[in-house]
């Protein structure tokens, strides 16, 4: 059915945009008419594209580990905070098969070094910041031996079967290349759309799967294992643009390496947290890809030594960039119908019901039905707004050369929101503005108040309709980038364990804890508990394999506020953790939590509403942390 439709959806398409071309461009403006059918033509490319990616779905595969693979895990960090680096340094710690890790450190700095020694990771550094992240790379190249790479962000962190889930690849020898999926621990992130789905699910689980099947899967950065050979025999990571990742796989491609996608999450990241740091994300991605088209490594060039299908499928991830203009063009050109009383175009009202209506329907139709529930249709235009005016400014570097500097995402601190986040994207609220400003004076000059340039009745209403459903969407857009804010800097993930609590008058009372961060923890308790208390608390955690985490600490009271079902809810900060606790705090929160979660164990079957608080006694609360534990469930990750 999902083939069809989108068959049906494309033939349609080209009927109507031929029936376009040669039929309603007399007497129309001519400027106007080929905006217009460029703008259709773009969304109807972008369809063909969407189609050839989303046309089969396939399903994950993991082949079996081979033992043997001397594995050698990259972890590229510049400036992250010791909180973010030592996550992920622990995931790497966690993972199964034998393997060495190795922080690529381009902050020189002393603290990381010591870090990676806590974790038994091996610290690299180099004397300059050359080529940054590329650079970094391939100065650890030189310094190890390894048959294969992970290659991880400073704020990916591992699963424990990662390397078991992707080494299998490498059994055929021709393979250069495994990506996975990016997902992310902070489900409240900018780019997410609602927990467990993000702005980036669509291309990790369509287009990704698609590419995997026309030997065009490329690196994303991180969640990637590569093979030592194929890198060396390209030169290394490529450094002609910030886009090292998808520059070098197009080399690798080039000399006849294959690549594959595993569709299985084996990483969890930290997703942008504010609307700064995802902005500079895209256009640093935007900048980098693009300026490709002018390499000899460029898809379009006739002998780049890409097969037919590699090469369309390379342009299909360029030509995406395009969204954003072609986005602001039928804003403008919108404002310009009622403002100026241009035309476009000459249709009838049967043309338009007969040929505009059903491929507006199919079009709509099949490119939801493609994107599988990964990305909606209201999801799509947020997007395209919000990246508008840096994609369009990116699409420079498709042509002209410039150099630029490779910016790190910020992954600390908290999202403002607000005015500071709306001030990012002034470009899209001008266009709002101006939207705005021509539907008034088309209304105005309808009602016979202003002087405004006649036009045909129904291509005048086509118009205001069209104008207030764009001024929705933007309006809509412009509200959840001002409502959004991010309040704590670090995510807090649910947990259910019984704890026993000491107050500063040795008072001894028991609760449970029911969210955790390496800074902060959530109680409930049976009585209230003033603000500024200091508590001492102490239960343990499941870990990995059947075994338990025990974690003690002295925590002060930020909030207390009534429970519905469970006495007291408390919100307290940690101020003295000894290091063991705060470690068994980190494996939790960043390997155990997110293993529980994205394996669908025991988390998928829970409810998911705050559990009561049954009065425990002392027998049954207390909680010590050296003897063997039972791991009570978990809920879902905490999201606030």
């Amino acid at each position: 059915m999902l083939r069809t439709v989108a068959v049906v959806a494309l033939v349609w398409g080209c009927a109507y945009l031929g029936w376009r071309l040669l039929e309603t461009g007399r007497a129309a403006n001519p400027e106007a008419f080929y905006v217009l059918w460029f703008v259709e033509l773009y969304n109807f490319t972008s369809l063909v594209f969407l189609a050839f990616y989303g046309w089969r779905w396939s399903e994950p595969r993991r082949p079996p580990a081979t033992p043997g693979y001397r594995v050698d895990v990259f972890v590229a960090t510049y400036d992250e905070s010791r909180e973010v680096v030592e996550a992920t340094l622990a995931g790497c710690a966690a993972l199964r098969y034998p393997h060495e890790t190795y922080l690529l450190d381009d902050g020189r700095r002393s603290e990381m070094e010591l870090l990676a020694g806590e974790w038994g990771a091996h610290w690299i550094s180099r004397p300059d910041n050359s080529h940054a992240k590329a650079g970094n790379i391939n100065h650890a190249l030189e310094c190890t031996s390894g048959d294969l790479i992970l290659c991880l962000d400073a704020d990916h962190v591992p699963l424990p079967d990662a390397l078991d889930a992707t080494v299998g690849y490498f059994d055929d020898e021709t393979v250069a290349l495994v990506q996975s999926p990016h997902d992310f621990y902070n489900q409240d992130s900018v780019q997410h759309y609602e927990p467990g789905r993000h702005e980036q699910s669509m291309f990790f689980e369509v287009v990704c799967p698609g590419k995997d099947r026309h030997n065009g899967v490329y690196w994303c950065g991180s969640a990637a294992i590569l093979r030592r050979t194929a890198l060396v025999e390209v030169g290394g990571v490529a450094t002609d643009t910030i886009a090292e990742d998808f520059h070098t796989t197009i080399k690798m491609h080039r000399a006849g390496w294959t690549t594959h996608y595993h569709d299985e999450v084996l990483v969890q990241g930290l997703a942008p947290l504010d609307m700064d740091g995802y902005l500079l994300q895209r256009d640093r991605w935007a900048r980098g890809n693009l300026a490709v088209f002018r390499l000899p490594e460029s898809p379009l060039r006739p002998f780049s030594g890409l097969g037919l299908r590699q090469r369309f499928s390379y342009f299909g991830s360029l030509f995406a960039y395009g969204a954003g203009l072609s986005r602001l063009a039928m804003i403008g050109l919108l404002v310009a119908v009622l403002v100026g009383g241009v035309l476009p175009a000459r249709m009838t009202m049967l043309g338009l019901a007969v040929l505009w209506l059903p491929w507006t329907i199919l079009a709509v139709t099949s490119a939801t039905a493609l994107c599988r529930g990964h990305l909606r249709t209201g999801e799509s235009s947020h997007y395209t707004l919000v990246t508008a005016a840096i994609f369009t400014r990116a699409l420079r570097c498709a042509l002209f050369p410039s150099r630029t500097k490779f910016k790190v995402t910020p992954k600390s601190g908290a999202g403002a929101g607000g005015l500071h986040s709306l001030g990012r994207l002034k470009v899209v609220a001008a266009f709002g503005i101006a939207l705005a400003g021509g539907l008034v004076w088309r209304g105005l000059g309808i009602l016979g108040y202003v002087h405004a340039r006649a036009l045909p009745t129904w291509a005048a209403t086509f118009a205001m309709i069209l104008g207030t459903w764009e001024l929705y969407r933007i309006a809509q857009s412009l509200r959840i980038v001002f409502r959004r804010h991010q309040r704590r800097e670090q995510v807090r993930f649910g947990c259910l364990a019984p704890a026993t609590i000491v107050n500063e008058v040795d008072e001894r009372s028991y609760g449970r804890v029911v969210d955790v961060s390496v800074s902060g923890v959530g109680l409930l308790v049976a009585t209230e508990i003033e603000g500024g208390s200091l508590l001492h608390v102490e239960f343990a955690l499941p870990g990995l394999d059947d075994g338990t985490l025990g974690v003690a600490f002295t925590a002060a009271v930020q909030s207390a506020r009534p429970d519905k079902s469970a006495g007291w809810r408390l919100g307290a900060s940690i101020v003295e953790i000894d290091g063991g606790s705060r470690d068994n705090l980190v494996r939790y929160c960043y390997v155990v939590h997110p293993c529980e979660r994205l394996r669908k164990s025991r988390l998928e079957s829970q409810d998911q509403t705050t559990p009561s608080l049954i009065p425990m006694s002392p027998v049954t609360a207390v909680v010590d942390v050296n003897d063997t534990y039972s791991a009570p469930a978990i809920e879902r990750p905490a999201v606030g």
